[in-house]
């Protein structure tokens, strides 16, 4: 979404992000948002789940996690 900021007169962009949480997966992503930062040249805000842990400890649940 591209916000337009009339205090400070310029756009920004929002985006909500569901990130995967298989392992798998989660370079691939990662490297898509990389790869987006290197082009986007505007403030840039990312909200919503990154389905990432702080710490192994966050996890309750489902099979263990690898290291983070």
């Amino acid at each position: 979404m591209l916000v337009f900021d009339v205090v400070i007169q310029k756009f920004s962009i929002i985006s909500g992000i569901y990130a995967p949480a298989q392992p798998g997966h989660k370079d691939v992503f990662w490297n898509h948002l990389r790869n987006l930062n290197a082009i986007i040249d505007t403030p840039w805000c990312l909200i919503g789940d990154f389905n990432e842990l702080e710490c192994p400890d966050d996890k309750t649940g489902g099979p263990p996690t690898g290291p983070l």
